[in-house]
C-alpha cells in the first residue's frame, strides 16, 4: 500500500510541479468531448518541455475524450477507456488492429499516471501521441 501511495504523490508532483505549464486550477476543469485536439497540443508542449510523462497522461486523456464522443454518437453505453475500447470494436467502430494499438495507449497512460517512470520512454509517448492524433482524426472529426 505504501507503494501505491508513494507512486501516486509522484504523479501529482509530476504533474502539477511549480513550474508546470498548466496550473493545479486549470487542470481540474471538466473534460468534455471536444478536448482532445486541445490536449493533444498541451501533451506536446510537455513533450518540448522534457516532461513525457505528463504528456503521456495527457495524451491518455486525449484518447478517452475521442472514445467518449464516439461512443455517445453510437450510443454505446460504456465507462472507462478499456469497455468503450472494447464495445466500440465489438459495434463494428474499428478493427481488431486499432483496439490493439488503443489499447497500448491506454496501457502506457497508466502507467505514467501509477508513476512506472522507467516503463515509459519518450520515444514511446511520441508514437502514442501520433497514434492518438491519427485516430481521433479518423475516427472523431467524421
Amino acid at each position: 500500500m505504501w507503494n501505491d501511495i508513494t507512486r501516486g504523490v509522484a504523479a501529482l508532483k509530476s504533474a502539477w510541479s511549480f513550474d508546470s505549464i498548466v496550473s493545479p486550477a486549470d487542470a481540474a476543469t471538466v473534460c468534455g468531448v471536444e478536448d482532445a485536439p486541445d490536449f493533444l497540443l498541451e501533451a506536446e508542449s510537455y513533450i518540448e518541455n522534457g516532461r513525457h510523462h505528463s504528456a503521456a497522461i495527457l495524451a491518455g486523456d486525449a484518447l478517452e475524450s475521442t472514445l467518449r464522443k464516439l461512443c455517445l454518437e453510437h450510443s454505446v453505453d460504456a465507462d472507462g477507456v478499456d469497455r468503450m475500447t472494447s464495445e466500440l470494436a465489438r459495434i463494428g467502430i474499428y478493427d481488431d488492429a486499432i483496439e490493439q494499438r488503443l489499447r497500448a495507449a491506454s496501457d502506457l497512460r497508466e502507467k505514467a499516471n501509477c508513476g512506472l517512470w522507467s516503463e515509459v520512454s519518450k520515444g514511446d509517448v511520441e508514437a502514442m501521441i501520433a497514434e492518438v492524433r491519427a485516430f481521433a482524426d479518423e475516427f472523431a472529426n467524421r
